[in-house]
């Protein structure tokens, strides 16, 4: 039965090992040293920093991710969000003025001026848009985002991402328990055939249940590059192999958990520039007002209403800001389709250099592979002990 036995110390002690690298997300026991959390959720800051240097700083570049947007396309998707708004607004600005005027304007002229003011809003979001995208790098925080995203109240997600992209490795790390403590237990079986010690069972307990943790990462990463194998077989290792898979995938992940339209559009208009982007489209939204009325000028200097326009343009200018920002929500699917951050990331990680690429997994647990292996090593011990205490 040895060989069954650590075939089963094997597996225990990888699924055990692995469980202790996810969970539990938050700490069961007595803080800080009693108790238990998983290594990725107990470090999820450190990783999220790593995932935040890997996406910004070889993955994606978000100032040629934002120049994919057409400002055109971009004003045909959102200006009918505001048509109610120009109406209401052209309504106000002239009762403003006098609360009279608005009614006495032919309806040809209403329209006439709602189409032209129509137009100068769409010319303010192009411009709007060609703004952000040369200011996207100040605008717009991708790290603070990215970091948000997957650390504090978001630390499952960390947990989510790993524990998706590295899947098949985790599985096999689990499954290569059984298979390589069935091997080694045939050598402590041959060994208690002719030296039947039975004290040395929890000595070899901590062999099998270390060496099973330790040959399982190993093959998960080891070797870098494709090697050959007595000239036959070419061996690289498991998540190694993977890499245009992974790529793939991770980029998935990415886009639509992290960098979605929606976050990127929430952390612009709730984000450190929100205030610019308003005061970008305030400014816009005014001069155009000035170029629409600039034949009523005259007039308004010679009733003495100059003052009341001046009033008028900045409370119009602030109220379509502040507009423009609660529909810019509207851009989401627009922006989706267009940002293709999922086909940048992807192509980008799968041509990473095998030593770079490696990082992205194993960075879950290298720093605590140790621990993970020596977890393995005093199970292996426990079960060792059970045995010598059962044949004796």
């Amino acid at each position: 039965m040895i060989p069954f036995t650590y075939g089963f110390v094997g597996w225990v002690t990888n699924w055990l090992a692995l469980k202790m690298t996810f969970y539990p997300i938050h700490f069961i026991g007595i803080p800080p040293y009693l108790g238990w959390q998983g290594i990725i959720p107990r470090k999820a800051h450190k990783m999220a920093s790593k995932s935040v240097d890997v996406i910004t700083e070889r993955l994606l570049n978000i100032k040629e991710v934002f120049l994919k947007v057409d400002p055109k396309k971009a004003e045909t998707v959102f200006l009918p969000a505001l048509d109610s708004s120009i109406r209401y607004t052209i309504k106000e600005f002239s009762d403003s003025l006098d609360p009279k005027l608005w009614e006495i304007i032919p309806d040809l002229v209403k329209e006439e001026i709602y189409h032209k003011v129509k137009r100068e809003s769409g010319i303010t979001i192009r411009k709007v848009i060609r703004k952000l995208q040369a200011d996207i790098d100040s605008l717009f925080d991708v790290k603070a985002l990215v970091l948000k995203k997957l650390s504090g109240s978001n630390v499952s997600l960390v947990v989510e991402l790993f524990q998706e992209v590295g899947a098949p490795e985790f599985r096999f790390i689990e499954r290569s328990g059984f298979y390589f403590g069935f091997l080694l237990g045939l050598v402590q079986m041959v060994f208690m055939v002719f030296y039947p010690m039975v004290w040395t069972l929890p000595i070899q307990g901590v062999i099998v249940g270390y060496l099973t943790n330790y040959l399982a990462l190993e093959m998960i990463f080891r070797p870098l590059v494709p090697k050959k194998i007595l000239g036959l077989w070419t061996y690289q290792g498991l998540f190694l192999k993977r890499q245009n898979e992974v790529s793939r995938l991770y980029a998935k992940l990415v886009s639509e958990k992290i960098l979605t339209p929606k976050n990127i559009l929430s952390e612009l208009i709730f984000g450190k520039a929100s205030k610019e982007i308003i005061e970008i489209i305030r400014k816009e939204v005014s001069s155009h007002v000035d170029t629409v009325t600039f034949l009523a000028k005259p007039a308004l200097y010679a009733t003495g209403k100059i003052n009341e326009f001046d009033a008028a343009k900045e409370r119009i200018a602030i109220a379509m800001a502040d507009n423009a920002i609660e529909n810019a929500f509207h851009l989401e699917t627009y922006l989706g389709e267009s940002l293709q951050i999922e086909t940048m990331m992807g192509d980008r990680m799968s041509a990473l250099p095998p030593k770079e690429f490696e990082s992205i997994l194993r960075s879950a647990f290298q720093e605590d592979e140790m621990l993970l292996i020596l977890v393995g090593a005093a199970l292996g011990a426990l079960v060792g002990w059970f045995q010598m205490v059962f044949i004796v």
